[in-house]
Order: structure tokens, then sequence, then C-alpha cells
């Protein structure tokens, strides 16, 4: 999409006609949702990319939980505990994305 500027007097008094666009259909998706709709065992390259995502998910928990402890060490209790949960619900879900698509997809 292109950003067009406009002049302000002319735009008020009805002088600027918007061009007529053509309407396009256009299919956006993130690139997690994109991995998560395409079958593990069918390509072995997404299997791998799959792979190596959830081993990165399980180190970023594993720090979370890190800082979260030191957090609570610090005293800030109730901080860590939001930590903890957030990230405990964020990574199942992560772990257990590839089921949750097989399950919506027979809805």
């Amino acid at each position: 999409m292109k950003t067009v500027a406009i002049e302000w007097d002319p735009f008020f008094r009805g002088q600027i006609v918007p061009k007529k666009t053509k309407k396009v259909l256009m299919l956006q998706s993130t690139s997690t949702g994109a991995l998560a709709m395409v079958p593990a065992s069918q390509n072995k390259t997404w299997t791998e990319i799959l792979n190596t995502v959830l081993g990165i998910s399980d180190w970023l928990c594993v720090g979370v939980i890190i800082f979260a402890g030191a957090t609570w060490m610090f005293g800030n209790r109730t901080k860590a505990m939001e930590m903890m949960i957030g990230g405990s619900a964020g990574y199942l879900i992560i772990r257990h994305s590839k089921e949750i698509q097989e399950w919506l997809a027979t809805i």
C-alpha cells in the first residue's frame, strides 16, 4: 500500500477525488502460522525447521525460569510468579502447537 500526501484545503473543499482502485484478494500469514499449517511428515525440511524452533523455545523457557528465580530471589515474588505462569503457558502452547493445529483441522 502506498501513502500519498494530499493538500489540506482542496481535500476539504471536495476538489480531490480518490482514484478508483482494483480490488485484489490477498492472503496474509505469519511465519509461525505458515509453519504450523505445513504437515511435518511430508517434508524433511519443515521437520528440521520445526525441531529447531522447538529447541530454541526449550532454551527460552529455561531462560525465563532462571530470570523468574532471580526476580523471586531479589524480593519481587509477584512479578516472578507472573513470569513463571506466562512462561509455562507459552511453553505448553509452543510444544503442543502441532497437536492443536491437527485438532483444529478436525473441527
